[in-house]
This record gives C-alpha cells, structure tokens and sequence, in this order.
C-alpha cells in the first residue's frame, strides 16, 4: 500500500492511498492501545456531511499508523477543521443547524472537539464517526483537552443544553475575543462551569443587541433553550449584525464594569479553594479569626448599596444562594435571606472560608476538592492535604411562586479522631432536601424560612 502525506493540519491529514486522495483523521491513539479495542464498534457508524439539514454518509472503515499515530482515512473533501480555521458567523450558524440534525436523528455525539469538526469549503460540516471522536476525546493529552475540548464543553450537561452552551461559548469568543471559562488545570475551569459565571457579554462587547446578549447569558445559566431560538437569532446576527451604535462615555464605562467585574468574579472563584489537612496546627487559629469574621463581614459591604439580588425573580434568588454556598460568599448569602434562614449554612461556610485562608496563608495552597468531581468519579483519590467539601447534583423544583425545593448531595471532609492520625479518610456524603419559602421585601425578593431534611 503506498501511503503519501500531502497537508496535515490540527485534527487532520490529506493523502493518498494507492493514488487516491483521502481526507483522515488525526488521534493520539497507538497501534498497541487500538488493538485492545474494538475497531468495528467505533467504525460502526459512518461519519456524517451535514449541509443545508441534509446529511449524507462519510465512510471511514480502517485506519493507517502515520508518525506513530493512527489515522482514519475516508473520501476527500476541501476543508479545514475548527481548531485551524477563524471563527465566522457564518460557522456558529451553520453549526446551530448541525445541532439541530444531532436533536432530531439522536446522533451520539457527547462533546464538540475542535479537531473533530470539519469546516467545508462549500459550506457544509464534515462530522467523523462520531464513536470514534468520543473514543479519540477519552485520550487526548492534558494540552489537548485544555486547548480544544474543555473551554467548550459543560462537565454536567448533554444534549440540547449542551449544545445551547456550546454555541453560548462560541458566540461569546467570536464577539469578545476571549473564551468565558478559562484556568490553570481542567479541575479549575470545570469548577467555574459548574459554581460561575463568565461576566456578561454586554460588558465586553458594548452596543450588542439585547436579545443576542440574553440569549447567550441565558447558555451560560443552562437555561433550558431551545436551538431553533438560537438559529432564528444566529440568522438575524447574519443579516443585520450584532452591534447597535454606542456612545463613547457608555463604552468606556462598560469597560470598565468589565474590569471590575472579571477581578470580583476570579477571587469569589479562589475562595473555593478551602480546607487544611493541617487542621491540627490552624486550629486556634480558625476559632478566633472565624469569631472575628463572622462579626465583621457583613459590614464590610457598604450599607447603601442594593443587595446583589435587585431584580431578580425568586427563583434566581435561591439559585444565588446556593451559588454563593459553592463560592463561599458570605456577602452573597445575606443578601438572599432574612431572619433566622440560612444562619446555619452561613456559620459554616464562614468557619470553612476562614481555614480556606489560614491553609493558603501557611501552606500557599488550600486542598480544595470539588464535590462535584468527586461525586461524578471525576476524581477518585485524595492526596495528603486535600478533602472534599460542597454541592452536588443540585437540583431545583418549584413549589409555587414563592416556595421551592432543593435537593443535592452534600460532601463534607472526614476528620480522623485521632489528632495525630496521618490516615486520608474518605469525604461523608449527606443527600438533603430543603424547602424555601420568599417573600417581597421593598420589591426584592428573599428567603424568609428555610427547612432542611438530611440522610446519610
């Protein structure tokens, strides 16, 4: 078999086979890896050619060992894939419609992967098996999975919430020039996806239009939208632009807010990174300065400034809240409760944002685990210093307008009785339900009672 290299690219390579020209796809996968697997199962299902919402097969049904490495030949077509190609309008809206095709044939793919999208020249999308790309998406390197898969894809969701995001994250790169989740590791931007939000588009891009603004905020909350919303306002962005003129003043204070916000937004995120394995030592230490905090925080914020939940209906009020127990923002929390709710969750939280900093302060670092990561198997073992503490599985129900239930697991560290104990026990998994009521106090809303059911 005579085998010539013509391009390769991100993703892809153009060749011959015999004197035929092919279009493969790239992986990091070794013949020794491959042969442990089925290559009938992940070659089962052809790749797809999406144009126009028809779809059309791409056969791919062997493979080649290129530079050491397989790739996966199949008929050629001129192209490039998204990693090596400059984001358009044109892209994200084609790629709303290709959502669509996957919503309505159950196509299994579970992730967008740059390299694994092929950007036609005639305008269609070429999509590779798409077992095979989930497969290819399970060995990437730790530069691979930061650069061209995990900026892009929600840890928790699937489907169409999945794919609202996604294009919420492209959207918002194309416009802003910048990725709305970023970090130093894939625990961190996860984290962010899962506990954050990015600041709003509005401010980063000044003068863009109301409903393209909600719409892509809206990805980022993971409301439930529907594509077909997405491709009317991708069609409109096509036809009429994203921008509405702005006066100079206005852009330059958005920008600023902008500034403000992405450094307010980073140090909530850092608060996170909380517990001490050295407990035994900050002990004392966490006592009195958590007396200390839990006396002083709440006057830090400035007495005339409105809470941060002006405006919001009731049931963004108790996503804030819990928003603000996986922050650790105390500040956050009082501004979503009255009376007695919450005290409880507020004391803990204080106590444990406190150790969070004596444990920076005195080791540089904080142990932070994310309770979701360890409740998805993302992370399995605990290193020395480390424990696991926070939300997971969070979901919301509505009661009625003003009453709502909460149900999630909650993961706490697990102390050794022994004071001297050097042993890493594993996290308490608590599963708890709580009822919200809220009421309207001077037209915001707040929670007023909040009763709680726990079991181990």
């Amino acid at each position: 078999m005579e085998v010539i290299i013509l391009k390769s690219g991100t993703g892809a390579v153009e060749l011959t086979v015999n004197g035929e020209k092919k279009l493969a796809v790239t992986s990091n996968l070794k013949s020794k890896i491959y042969k442990q697997i089925s290559r009938e199962d992940l070659l089962s299902e052809p790749g797809l050619i999406i144009k126009n919402k028809k779809t059309e097969p791409w056969e791919c049904t062997d493979s080649l060992e290129y530079d050491g490495k397989l790739i996966f030949p199949g008929p050629y077509y001129e192209g490039n894939t998204l990693a090596d190609i400059d984001l358009t309008i044109e892209i994200i809206f084609n790629l709303a419609n290709v959502f669509q095709v996957f919503i309505n044939e159950n196509i299994p793919l579970e992730v967008l992967y740059l390299p694994g999208i092929f950007i036609l020249n005639d305008g269609g999308v070429l999509i590779p098996p798409p077992l095979l790309v989930n497969y290819i998406c399970s060995q990437l390197s730790e530069n691979e999975n930061m650069n061209f898969l995990q900026p892009y894809n929600h840890p928790d969701k699937q489907g169409e919430t999945l794919f609202s995001f996604i294009l919420g994250v492209l959207a918002y790169k194309l416009l802003t020039k910048e990725l709305p989740y970023f970090g130093n590791s894939i625990t961190e931007i996860r984290e962010k996806m899962r506990s954050s939000k990015p600041v709003e588009v509005e401010y980063l891009k000044p003068g863009i239009k109301k409903s393209l603004a909600v719409l892509i905020n809206q990805s980022f909350s993971l409301k439930d939208i529907n594509i077909v919303d997405w491709i009317n306002q991708l069609q409109l962005w096509k036809e009429e632009g994203a921008i509405d003129p702005i006066n100079p003043e206005e852009h330059l204070h958005l920008q600023k807010s902008a500034t403000k916000k992405q450094n307010k937004r980073q140090k909530q995120f850092e608060r996170k990174q909380f517990f001490s394995h050295n407990w035994k030592t900050i002990t004392v230490i966490t006592a009195v300065l958590a007396s200390i905090i839990s006396f002083s925080i709440g006057p830090i914020k400035n007495a005339m400034e409105p809470p941060i939940t002006t405006g919001m209906t009731a049931e963004e009020v108790v996503e804030t809240y819990y928003r603000g127990i996986l922050d650790m923002d105390v500040e956050i929390m009082e501004d979503c409760i009255i009376k007695a709710a919450g005290k409880n969750d507020i004391n803990e939280v204080t106590q444990l944002y406190v150790i969070s900093k004596v444990r920076t302060g005195y080791e540089g670092k904080s142990g932070l685990i994310s309770a979701q990561d360890w409740n998805d198997g993302v992370i399995t073992t605990l290193e020395p210093g480390e424990q696991v503490y926070g939300i997971a599985n969070l979901t919301l129900d509505k009661i009625d307008n003003s009453s709502f239930q909460a149900n999630y697991i909650r993961w706490y560290p697990n102390i050794p009785e022994d004071a001297e104990s050097e042993k890493i026990l594993p996290p308490i998994k608590i599963y708890v339900k709580d009822i919200l009521t809220l009421e309207k106090v001077k037209e915001v809303w707040v929670i007023n009672n909040l009763t709680r059911e726990t079991m181990e």
